[in-house]
């Protein structure tokens, strides 16, 4: 055998006439390319992803869903693939415009972290009239936006103001260009803040919080969780209703008049703003002059590349009278004074025991007043007990006086009335009335607090 074949049978010649057709190797188990729109893919994902962001838009959309099947993946996962590929976006005529976070080039030489946060505060100030406690911890919380992966809490900064016209606006402008992957909004949702947060991990600037935020406990529960490495939130997702985890942890500035709600307080480094005073100088800010902001964010990120591991891990030892949640909040702040020496060590530590004052001050001032108007309802009306339902209704009556907008805009709750009480070992119990046995409270157990911190405010 030598492998051909033999040749035909004498009694078939005439029957069969046998040709022999070339063989074309080109077309052996292969479509030919006028069969075909496309070639077979490669079959490397990172080779297919290469190819289909070389075609031409049209020639692109109507390939994706298909290219989506072979490798397995969402068409939407598939898109963002390709624009990275490309290094564009890919919008397929959407609203609005694709969010292209600003990342500052970082400085060419070695930075003195000591003197950054010198200049950053400096030129806080320049700009908005606070107290200089304040501009340090504004310039800390700067510096840890560019660190915030080293640590295991992001402090959300407070921005608040009495009144409008107090510069909010203004030092979140300024805020944007020292930051890392600054991202400011007038308002935003709940679904658009984990998605972003999930995609770019920004640091969010949010100005006018107090107009939408009180309402929004989703957005507040989404903000509060991105406190600490490894918040996230599940959400459902995609035809088959997959539940998929989004991290929500990120770098967050919130502005707004008044308070924020406790728990995001709680989670907070307070900034106070106060209206400038005619013979206070500022400099405006100018949206066409941030040279020297746009210089200082990139010695930030210089200082963050050479010095993150000074602060990563690091326990710095806190002022009294911070404790609990303010201990943690001011943990990666002190840690960062502690890594840059000079004088901020000292500076970041007395920024801390102002915010802790001040903030034991607004309670201190919350329970005093709440003492003295108790004891004027229970002498109105001459009871010596009290549903708590009633003492409320009578706060919350009161003009002049905060307990109808206690918290982020409602009223004081049965809760609040007992947490301000509590420091004076005073707590809520079951009374007797002519209606029931209600949770209340009796005069008699106000009567040591009335005697001890009262009567001594007359004297």
């Amino acid at each position: 055998m030598t492998g051909e074949f033999p040749p035909p049978d004498d009694r078939l010649k005439g029957m069969v006439k046998v040709v022999q057709f070339p063989v074309r190797r080109d077309v052996l188990n292969v479509a030919s390319s006028s069969d075909q729109n496309v070639k077979e893919p490669p079959n490397e994902p990172d080779q297919e992803i290469e190819r289909l962001a070389k075609l031409e838009r049209l020639a692109y959309d109507r390939e994706r869903k298909n290219a989506a099947n072979r490798l397995k993946i969402r068409v939407g996962l598939l898109d963002r693939l390709v624009d990275a590929k490309r290094g564009q976006p890919y919008d397929e005529g959407k609203q609005g415009h694709a969010l292209n976070l600003a990342e500052p080039e970082a400085w060419p030489d070695p930075v003195d972290g000591a003197k950054l946060l010198d200049d950053v505060a400096a030129i806080i100030g320049r700009h908005v009239v606070m107290s200089d406690h304040a501009a340090d911890a504004a310039a800390l919380w700067v510096l840890h936006t560019h660190l915030v992966q080293n640590f295991a809490v992001s402090p959300r900064l407070a921005i608040t103001s009495p009144e409008k016209g107090c510069g909010k606006t203004t030092l979140l402008d300024v805020l944007s260009h020292l930051v890392a992957r600054p991202l400011l909004t007038a308002n935003t949702t709940a679904a658009a803040t984990f998605r972003i947060v999930a995609m770019k991990q920004p640091t969010l600037l949010i100005d006018e919080a107090d107009t939408f935020l009180a309402d929004n406990n989703e957005l507040r529960g989404i903000l509060n969780s991105g406190h600490r490495q490894g918040g996230s939130v599940i959400r459902i997702v995609g035809d088959d209703l997959e539940p998929r985890a989004f991290a929500t942890y990120s770098a967050c500035a919130i502005a707004l008049i008044g308070k924020l709600p406790a728990t995001l307080a709680d989670r907070s480094v307070t900034i106070e703003l106060r209206r400038r005073r005619p013979d206070e100088a500022i400099e405006t800010f100018r949206f066409d002059r941030t040279g020297r902001l746009d210089d200082l964010a990139r010695q930030a990120s210089r200082w963050a590349i050479d010095d993150f591991s000074l602060v990563r891990g690091a326990d710095p030892k806190m002022p009294e009278g911070v404790h609990n949640r303010a201990a943690d909040n001011w943990r990666p702040l002190l840690a960062i004074a502690d890594a840059v020496g000079g004088q901020w060590p000292e500076r970041a530590r007395r920024a801390a025991r102002s915010a802790a004052a001040a903030r034991q001050d607004n309670d201190d001032s919350a329970r005093l007043m709440l003492l003295v108007d108790v004891q004027a309802i229970f002498n109105q009306r001459g009871m010596d007990r009290l549903p708590s339902a009633d003492i409320i209704e009578a706060l919350t009556a009161m003009e002049n006086r905060p307990w109808a907008e206690f918290r982020s805009g409602k009223p004081i709750s049965p809760i609040g009335l007992a947490r301000l009480l509590s420091a004076y070992k005073i707590s809520p119990g079951t009374i007797r009335t002519e209606n029931g046995t209600p949770k209340g409270y009796y005069l008699a157990d106000f009567q040591d607090a009335f005697d001890r911190y009262l009567l001594s405010k007359e004297e």
